[in-house]
């Protein structure tokens, strides 16, 4: 049976390319995450953990890269899905590996993330934006606070403009729920896509893109009961 949300909700990471689409592809992804399909969350669940690990380790620790794939390399799959998925995981922690001389925390100490953050609701639309990890650092006696975006499917690589939608949110979802462990700051919430093999820093210009994505959600609150199973 396939699953169904009577609730609306998306992933910051489609909020951002539903903005950017024509009405076809809008359709298709609010279509997607009405009913999502189980595989949806868990698909790079591997490659997620270890990349999240070794970014939280402040990029010292290779050795959780490298062991992660040595564990996925040594799994026997026993299907085709699993055999693709195995090597989606395997190709995203590489992908990501080559990155790495971009990534750059401007001495802010890196944190795991929760994984039972709460939604940022916005229209009556609950976004899910749980920073894989989160940032910190002080300055001129401020707490900043900021939060780190991953994505990963390879047929939907994002664009700067895209990703400059995911920084507004996470900056809008620190202000709600990390609001304890300082201001949000803009160069803390960066986008790392394994897709575009890019690195896109964090926007500082945010209200014009609140704005879009507030519009969005209103659009998407309105056309959710009407959304049909695929």
């Amino acid at each position: 049976m396939t699953k169904q949300r009577n609730d609306p909700r998306i992933s910051v990471n489609k909020l951002a390319q539903y903005v950017t689409s024509r009405a076809a592809r809008q359709s298709q992804i609010l279509q997607l995450a009405k009913y999502p399909p189980e595989y949806i969350t868990t698909y790079y669940r591997e490659a997620s953990e270890a990349i999240a690990r070794y970014l939280a380790s402040g990029m010292t620790d290779v050795a959780i890269l490298d062991g992660a794939v040595n564990v996925l390399n040594q799994i026997i799959p026993s299907t085709v899905y699993e055999t693709r998925r195995i090597a989606g995981n395997i190709d995203a922690i590489e992908t990501f590996a080559t990155l790495l001389d971009e990534i750059d925390f401007e001495g802010a100490t890196a944190q795991l993330g929760t994984q039972k953050a709460p939604h940022l609701v916005m229209q009556g639309v609950h976004i899910s934006v749980r920073p894989e990890v989160t940032l910190h650092s002080i300055a001129k006696s401020n707490s900043l606070v900021g939060g780190i975006k991953l994505h990963f499917p390879v047929t939907e690589p994002l664009d700067a403009e895209q990703a400059g939608y995911v920084s507004a949110v996470v900056q809008a979802f620190c202000s709600a729920h990390l609001w304890k462990d300082g201001t949000p700051f803009g160069n803390h919430c960066m986008v790392i896509d394994m897709a575009s093999k890019k690195v896109y820093t964090g926007v500082k210009a945010i209200i014009k893109r609140m704005k879009d994505i507030n519009s969005a959600c209103d659009h998407i609150a309105a056309l959710w009961p009407s959304i049909s199973p695929p």
